[in-house]
């Protein structure tokens, strides 16, 4: 019976890779060919299945909570993709259990509060916005979590967003701001975005996008912006 269900698992698994697969697939390092911080991870989401093999369609052994560090040992051969997202298993040991997690619910970027280290900011993709291939625009998502609990979270919708460029620049001396977060790659030279500037700004235990960071930091500090956001 087992060995019926994972056959009927590896289909679906197939079939979901060929449909999706003009979708580029979320990755990461395992500990089989990276370092221990490099194949440590968090959780991106809450109620996160760990299941006894790499399908969807495997026993749930348990749930695992947001926020929650995991090592990856092991990614699985083929991926999948849900609400258009693609990405393969990655399989981890939490306690006595050993089983694997969909790479979708990893966080691609994880971030402290400069105001207050016990919250982490965990960002990744959510998903694609419309079925035509030539509108669809892809989702993603900032969470904010403390201690295991998700405090609050933002949808953000772009086309060329990159986990790599995000990055938390503390409050730049903002009164009221706790963090802002950066979503665009900025030139340390020449202090322009090389694609449209886009924030968060973590503040009262709440997301708010925008932007106009920059100015709002000329208005309020009365400080040259492009000397705060140099590295």
């Amino acid at each position: 019976m087992k060995n019926l269900r994972n056959t009927i698992a590896a289909v679906v698994v197939l079939i979901a890779t060929n449909v999706f697969a003009q979708n580029k697939e979320v990755t990461f390092d395992t500990y089989a060919h990276a370092t221990v911080t490099k194949s440590s991870k968090y959780l991106l989401a809450n109620d996160v299945a760990l299941r006894d093999c790499p399908a969807t369609q495997c026993q749930k052994i348990t749930t695992l909570p947001i926020g929650m560090k995991v090592r990856l040992l092991e990614k699985s051969k083929n991926a999948i993709t849900l609400n258009g997202v693609t990405s393969s298993f990655y399989k981890i040991t939490v306690g006595p259990d050993t089983g694997w997690i969909w790479g979708g619910l990893i966080s691609q970027k994880t971030m402290s509060s400069t105001a207050d280290p016990a919250i982490m900011f965990v960002f990744g993709e959510k998903g694609i916005k419309g079925s035509d291939d030539a509108d669809a625009t892809k989702n993603y998502q900032i969470r904010a979590v403390k201690n295991g609990v998700e405090i609050d979270r933002l949808t953000i919708t772009s086309q060329a967003l990159n986990y790599e460029n995000v990055t938390n620049l503390g409050n730049k001396g903002m009164q009221g701001v706790d963090d802002i977060i950066s979503l665009s790659l900025i030139d340390g030279e020449t202090c322009d975005t090389i694609e449209n500037a886009l924030y968060v700004v973590w503040k009262n235990n709440t997301f708010k996008k925008t932007t106009e960071v920059v100015a709002l930091v000329d208005a309020i500090s009365g400080t040259d912006s492009c000397s705060l956001f140099d590295n």
